[in-house]
């Protein structure tokens, strides 16, 4: 009898701990994928942006010494390397922004299915 009440309580919080574990397992695989998106098409916008950094070297190598003091590669370089961690930083909000969501969502919904079949 102790047996069967104990199997009463504990049921309940393992079917909580695993909505809570499936919950947050959706909300990685949702975070990933976005992150990756994110990722991809902030690379092509690095590359897009890059170009000036790699016209610059162009023109300083075309140009030789002379050219060295009007290409301003340092600073091109510089734009380039902030530009890359703002597109980090963004791709890992929407990631992180994206989890929550799905966390919340997921949870909700199983709670919902998990009522209705009690």
């Amino acid at each position: 009898m102790i047996k069967q009440q104990r199997e009463l309580i504990v049921a309940p919080r393992y079917a909580w701990l695993r909505r809570v574990a499936l919950s947050l397992a959706f909300a990685i695989a949702a975070g990933l994928l976005v992150f990756i998106v994110a990722r991809g098409i902030s690379g092509a916008l690095l590359f897009i942006e890059h170009q000036e950094l790699v016209r610059s070297a162009a023109a300083a190598l075309r140009n030789g010494i002379e050219g060295l003091p009007t290409a301003d590669l340092r600073a091109a370089r510089l734009r380039a390397e902030q530009s890359a961690e703002t597109h980090m930083r963004i791709g890992l909000a929407l990631a992180f922004i994206v989890a929550a969501i799905t966390a919340a969502g997921s949870y909700l919904w199983q709670e919902q299915r998990a009522a209705e079949a009690a």
